[in-house]
C-alpha cells in the first residue's frame, strides 16, 4: 500500500474492530489486563511505525506482531528475576538492596540485554564470560568449545554492540 493515509485509516479501521479482541485474548496470555493493554498498545503503535502494507488476515497480523511483544516481555521479566535471584543468593537475605538500587539494576541489565541482543548465544555467552567472569580467550575458547581467535571476534563484536547502544561511533 503506498498511500500513507490510506494505510493509517486501515490502521484505524483495524484498531477499532480488533483492539478489544486483541486485548481479551492477550489477558487469557499474559494474565493481567494492565499487561495486556500495554501489549495491545504496542502493537498497534509497531503497526503505525512500520511500512505502509496491505493487510488481509487483520488477527493473524496482530497475534504475530503481538506474540513477539509477549516473548520479549516473558524474557524480560524471566531476566530480571534471575537477577534478583543471583543479587539475594550473593548479598544473603539481610542485605537486601534498596528498592531504589534494584530499579538502577534492573534498567542497566534491560539496557545491556538490549545491546546484546543482536548477538548469538556463543557471541553473548563469549562477551559475559569475559566481562563478567574475567575469563581469558583461552579459557571461554575450551569453555564455548571454539578457538581463541573466534572468542576474541566474539569479544569484540559484543565490546562493538555496547559502544553503539552506548552512543558511541565506532572507530575506523
Amino acid at each position: 500500500m503506498s498511500d500513507p493515509l490510506g494505510a493509517m485509516h486501515q490502521i484505524e479501521a483495524m484498531f477499532i474492530e480488533h483492539h478489544g479482541w486483541l486485548r481479551t485474548r492477550l489477558r487469557r496470555s499474559v494474565g493481567d489486563a494492565f499487561a495486556a493493554e500495554d501489549v495491545a498498545a504496542e502493537t498497534f503503535t509497531q503497526l503505525l511505525t512500520s511500512p505502509p502494507q496491505e493487510v488481509r488476515e487483520p488477527r493473524a497480523l496482530l497475534t504475530t506482531i503481538s506474540r513477539r511483544i509477549v516473548y520479549e516481555l516473558w524474557r524480560r521479566r524471566d531476566l530480571e528475576e534471575a537477577c534478583l535471584q543471583a543479587l539475594a543468593h550473593t548479598n544473603g537475605e539481610a542485605q537486601a538492596i534498596s528498592p531504589e538500587d534494584q530499579l538502577q539494576l534492573l534498567q542497566a541489565l534491560r539496557a545491556m540485554d538490549q545491546a546484546l541482543a543482536g548477538l548469538t548465544a556463543k557471541e553473548c555467552a563469549a562477551f559475559l564470560l569475559y566481562k563478567l567472569d574475567g575469563l581469558t580467550y583461552q579459557a571461554i575458547g575450551e569453555q564455548l568449545r571454539i578457538t581463541p581467535s573466534v572468542a576474541r571476534r566474539y569479544v569484540a563484536k559484543g565490546l562493538l554492540q555496547c559502544y553503539k547502544a552506548a552512543g558511541f561511533a565506532p572507530l575506523g
